[in-house]
């Protein structure tokens, strides 16, 4: 027994203590606000402050916490200030965690590299520019010897960047990369084969905050092209927005009208989704939003896959990631699980912050 006893004794890890980072969070909305809460009880994570788009509130050594009525009251929020205290600490020592979806932040983060701060982001903004302007980034991350995580970029906190890196990494090629990596469009098309409207889902769905406060954002595709568009570029794939083919879901004559009018007029599209998915299901097939990457090329829209396929049998918001390489060919790599959400998006910025 005592023998035993040692053993388990003994084969306890040795965890060496990490060096504490500083970590300065921009939005707190829902990602923010839950990544706020996580950080409560990682002592190697010390937040300096946060900030809205009005008001930056420091900690000043206080445990972390986030009051509403207390940010309304701060200071208003100026960033090349903000910046110059970021830069008072050691270099290398501070983390800038973007959740805010903002174009003006994403346009710090070469300032913010050439500091020697590292970034970890939610937003896929910075990634999804000119190629000119992604290789420009990652090489001024890389002479600065700054960090930059976006894992929750693709599939929120499923580990699907950080595999591709690392299948590559390792030599591996990766051939296709293929799937579903919308969770609003997984609820949409599963919603849709219960009978419900077109119209009424995507309010629904607009409602439970999975797809934006405009849902064209996701009707479009455009949320689907710039995950793909960042696995390519990942994938040291050199490819432009104008590239990819893309299938809208948004009718032409709403294109353009007032988010209001726009929901209203929805309403119109629903007999004709309701004859799709009938016809699609007496084939025994299902609706699925997908996109594909193979070679150079990538392709997003809607496709009618066999209802009792992995694909088909999605719910809820999971994603799909089919990772086929050359290692893993005749058997592909499959990561499947929430899409969406906010404990999950903030739990993958969590795990990034830990990897620095």
């Amino acid at each position: 027994m005592s023998h035993l006893h040692a053993i388990k004794k003994s084969s306890a890890p040795f965890i060496k203590p990490k060096p504490v980072k500083k970590v300065f969070i921009a939005g707190v909305g829902a990602v923010g606000c839950t990544l706020i809460q996580q950080l409560e009880n990682h002592p190697s994570l010390n937040v300096l402050g946060y900030c809205n788009s009005r008001h930056v509130q420091w900690l000043d050594g206080e445990k972390v916490h986030y009051q509403h009525k207390d940010l309304q009251k701060a200071p208003a929020k100026n960033w090349d200030e903000i910046i110059k205290k970021l830069t008072t600490y050691k270099r290398g020592s501070v983390i800038f965690v973007d959740a805010t979806g903002s174009p003006e932040v994403s346009t710090l983060y070469p300032s913010l590299f050439e500091h020697g701060i590292h970034i970890v982001t939610p937003s896929k903004l910075a990634n999804t520019q000119s190629q000119e302007t992604f290789d420009k980034l990652h090489r001024i991350a890389l002479e600065n010897e700054a960090e930059f995580y976006f894992e929750t970029n693709v599939g929120a906190g499923l580990p699907v960047i950080s595999t591709v890196k690392n299948l590559i990494a390792s030599g591996d090629e990766i051939l296709e990369i293929s799937g579903v990596v919308s969770g609003t469009m997984t609820y949409l098309f599963s919603e849709l084969e219960k009978g419900a409207s077109f119209s009424e889902t995507v309010n629904k769905a607009r409602t439970l905050g999975y797809a934006e406060p405009d849902p064209r954002d996701d009707l479009s595709g455009e949320d689907v092209v710039r995950k793909f568009l960042i696995l390519a570029r990942v994938c040291g794939i050199k490819i432009e927005r104008d590239e990819v083919a893309v299938d809208s879901l948004i009718p032409e004559h709403l294109q353009n009208v007032e988010p209001g009018q726009f929901l209203e007029g929805l309403k119109d599209s629903d007999k004709d989704w309701e004859k799709r998915i009938a016809e699609e299901s007496q084939k025994g097939k299902v609706l699925r939003y997908t996109g594909k990457l193979t070679g150079r090329k990538i392709s997003v829209g809607i496709e009618a896959v066999p209802k009792l396929s992995a694909l088909g049998s999605l719910t809820g918001t999971t994603n799909l990631i089919t990772l086929r390489t050359k290692r893993y060919n005749d058997q592909p790599l499959t990561i499947q699980g929430p899409g969406a959400g906010k404990e999950v998006t903030a739990a993958g910025v969590l795990a990034d912050l830990l990897k620095i």
